[in-house]
């Protein structure tokens, strides 16, 4: 259990807790940034701690949102230490459990009372993008399919669309915005391609083109470049979505006021 504070200055993205009960992800995506985290082990690791614990860790922080998608797909492998946690956070207002992922299973959902607590997000391509850089990873179309059937029985549903991989041309998005627009979602996010040089020594595959240093440390795409996506995605899902761990000089740029993204409620 953490805060997580490792926002660099000028990037907006407010704190969160990490409630970290897995590590790694089974997926193994050309860009993600784990394969630098763990120095390319692509191995998931499952917590065992005590429930109790756990329990006496999320006593001693305050209310806010915990994140248990930080170092994890949160449900590609169902944590142990799940069904607790989204017991404990059913009888906490002040507290959220976040789960972000890119998996299809909803089997753990089916039967357990829906709780406004706990915010499931699913994180989505382009078809195309993901067939090339999400190649382990469930088709982006099955995975709005199994928001839908969150959304269904009762759950709190996020999205976000990250990272949008640009070579010049976006059209690819048009089609999964389309179908993002009409899950309706409680919130969508975006975020355009960033990662730290060093990814590279870890996965040479993963995507380069049009990246260049940004004042935060990270590979970005330039200024222009990030204010065509996010006007084009915006006019796709008709709706002024959320930026993920955006400069301040975009949000201006756009004109756009913070209004909350997925990691906040």
């Amino acid at each position: 259990m953490r805060l997580f504070t490792k926002t660099p200055p000028g990037v907006v993205c407010p704190h969160f807790y990490e409630l970290i009960l897995s590590n790694g992800c089974p997926y193994d995506c050309v860009y993600c940034y784990l394969r630098l985290t763990f120095r390319g082990n692509k191995h998931p690791v499952l917590f065992t701690n005590s429930w109790e614990e756990v329990h006496r860790e999320l006593d001693a922080c305050g209310d806010g949102v915990f994140s248990t998608g930080e170092l994890a797909d949160s449900l590609a492998v169902v944590p142990p230490l799940l069904a607790p946690a989204v017991e404990y956070f059913r009888a906490r207002p002040g507290k959220y459990l976040l789960l972000t992922t890119k998996s299809c299973n909803t089997a753990f959902f089916r039967g357990l009372e829906p709780t406004p607590q706990v915010i499931v997000s699913f994180s989505v391509n382009a078809p195309e993008v993901a067939e090339r850089l999400e190649r382990l990873a469930p088709p982006p179309l099955a995975r709005l399919k199994a928001a839908a059937k969150l959304m269904e029985w009762g759950w709190r549903v996020r999205v976000r669309l990250d990272p949008v991989v640009w070579d010049g041309d976006l059209s690819s998005y048009r089609s999964v915005c389309r179908e993002i627009r009409a899950l309706g979602a409680e919130r969508v996010t975006v975020g355009t391609l960033r990662q730290y040089p060093g990814l590279f020594r870890f996965a040479p595959g993963a995507p380069r083109k049009g990246l260049h240093k940004a004042s935060d440390g990270r590979m970005r795409y330039s200024l222009t470049v990030r204010l065509g996506v996010y006007e084009r995605v915006a006019e796709w899902l008709g709706v002024q979505p959320a930026l993920c761990k955006e400069t301040e000089e975009v949000w201006q740029a756009l004109g756009w006021t913070f209004c909350g993204c997925n990691c906040t409620v």
